[in-house]
């Protein structure tokens, strides 16, 4: 090996190496194989150097300079030469295996194919005498191990977890009291970004002996679970109804695996829920997590659910309930209503009683398109969209409007869907009021008709651009017969 290196066969070897290099290097798109080439090349074009620098050297130099020179190159050349040699090694790797090569154990590999390669040149070259130096460096290894013991502890923790692989570069994970997305695994330690973005620092000694949560595994769907404590009164089914369907209206909850609630024990004033959501990367887990609880809120309070209170705690409540408005701005509320233009005082007043004010939550879905409609609501305060079933907004309502009136009075599905923009209380007046209303005030059916059928051929006349001269008569009669079969009227 030695007369070889000497040669000039040694000088053209490396110069043609060094234009492969560059040119692998400039074609490959992989960003591993291009940073391992990098240090081939430059060991190549730093033995280049040296041996041209050999020849410039003059004759009379000291021979101290010429030795030097002479092993730079030697070891410039067979370093360039294995790194090239693992490098492509392990493309080759990466091409049977999608995972990557961990850097630690690239580094053993050159490190201890350098020493091993460097020791036969040093001994030659610089005529060493490695039974000496081996019993000198006995003797300074346990002086060296015993002070550095620490950080040879992490050297080869990290080398372990790189072999073992419970975790790598880019995967969520939870060690002790930190989780974080792993963002280096360096020979001494293990770096994570936490979600507050802190950067955290942990010794590859210590993660060894902790426990690690890998969220990232298999890049499958992550499981979350949280509790709900609720009173005893709560229907379990019910709640959990109610709890799957606000789960599926969670953007981030994945739909499968399917989201779960189960009863999950009696306590001394509650009973526990369990619930069970998966959503597609552990990234979205603090956001669908605080998106569930507001959702819940709205939900479980429009559905009388309520958590327990402490039994050692007397909780007075007033029998009647407490109104989201005071009376008065309810009736002008209603008398801004066209609906309502025929109901004297004294039934918008026996109106005002029957409503039942409903809070709803940003983004919370109000009714849907194509479902079966039994209540009719009017906006207090916020904002509303009116889309249709593809997504697109058709229409906002505010304060004062008010939908869903067709499908309690007719019995047709919901014709479109509506969704809260901000939290915003509706008043909800369901199909039993107005069944009330119409015992009391036979004549007030066939106004009522009369005057949802002038609306609904108005709105059809403008949708279709042709005018407003359609006849409402038909529409009339139709609307008027649909509600005297819903509400059992009679034909008088």
């Amino acid at each position: 090996m030695l007369p070889f290196l000497q040669s000039n066969v040694s000088l053209v070897i490396g110069a043609v190496l060094v234009v492969l290099l560059f040119a692998a290097r400039a074609a490959s798109a992989d960003k591993d194989f291009r940073r391992d080439l990098r240090g081939a090349f430059r060991f190549l074009t730093a033995f280049l150097i040296f041996r041209l620098a050999a020849w410039a050297v003059p004759e009379n130099a000291p021979s101290s300079v010429h030795k030097f020179i002479q092993v730079a190159w030697m070891l410039a050349f067979t370093f360039g030469v294995i790194r090239a040699g693992v490098s492509l090694a392990l493309k080759i790797v990466r091409l049977r295996s999608p995972d990557a090569v961990p850097k630690i154990l690239r580094d053993v590999i050159d490190f201890s194919l350098y020493g091993l390669a460097a020791l036969p040149i040093l001994q030659t070259q610089l005529n060493l005498d490695l039974g000496g130096l081996l019993a000198t460096s006995a003797v300074l290894s346990v002086v060296i191990g015993l002070a550095l013991q620490e950080t040879l502890g992490n050297l080869f923790a990290g080398l372990s977890l790189q072999l073992e692989r419970p975790y790598q570069v880019g995967d969520f994970i939870r060690i002790g009291e930190y989780t974080g997305r792993v963002v280096q695994i360096g020979w001494r330690a293990t770096r994570i970004i936490t979600f507050r973005r802190e950067s955290v620092t942990l010794p590859n000694s210590k993660v060894a002996k902790e426990v690690v949560k890998n969220f990232s595994y298999g890049y499958e769907p992550v499981a979350i679970d949280i509790e709900l404590k609720l009173s005893y009164e709560a229907p379990p089914n019910r709640v959990k109804a109610a709890v799957l369907e606000v789960l599926r209206e969670v953007p981030n909850v994945v739909p499968e695996p399917r989201p779960m609630c189960r009863t999950w024990a009696y306590e001394e004033s509650s009973v526990r829920y369990q619930i069970r959501y998966w959503v597609a990367s552990f990234a979205h887990a603090d956001n669908a997590m605080e998106e569930i609880y507001s959702r819940l809120w709205y939900r479980l309070r429009r559905e009388g659910l309520e958590p327990p209170f402490p039994r050692r705690v007397v909780h007075m409540r007033e029998e009647a309930a407490r109104s989201e408005f005071a009376s008065d701005t309810v009736l002008e509320l209603l008398r801004a209503v066209d609906l309502f233009a025929l109901f004297g005082e004294a039934e918008l007043d026996q109106l005002r009683h029957t409503l039942v004010a409903r809070r709803f939550g940003r983004n919370e879905r109000i009714i849907q398109e194509g479902e079966q409609g039994h209540t009719f609501y009017l906006v207090a305060s916020g904002e509303v969209s009116v889309r249709t079933g593809k997504g697109q907004e058709v229409t906002r309502l505010t304060r004062g409007c008010y939908f869903g009136e067709m499908s309690l009075l007719t019995g047709e599905p919901r014709a479109a869907t509506v969704v809260a923009l901000e939290d915003s209380v509706l008043l909800e007046l369901d199909r039993s009021a107005f069944g009330n209303m119409f015992s009391s005030n036979p004549g007030l059916a066939r106004q009522l008709s009369a005057l949802l059928a002038q609306r609904r051929t108005q709105l059809r006349a403008v949708a279709e651009a042709g005018g407003g001269g359609a006849d409402a008569a038909p529409e009339e009669g139709r609307i008027l017969g649909r509600l005297r079969q819903i509400f059992g009227l009679s034909h008088d």
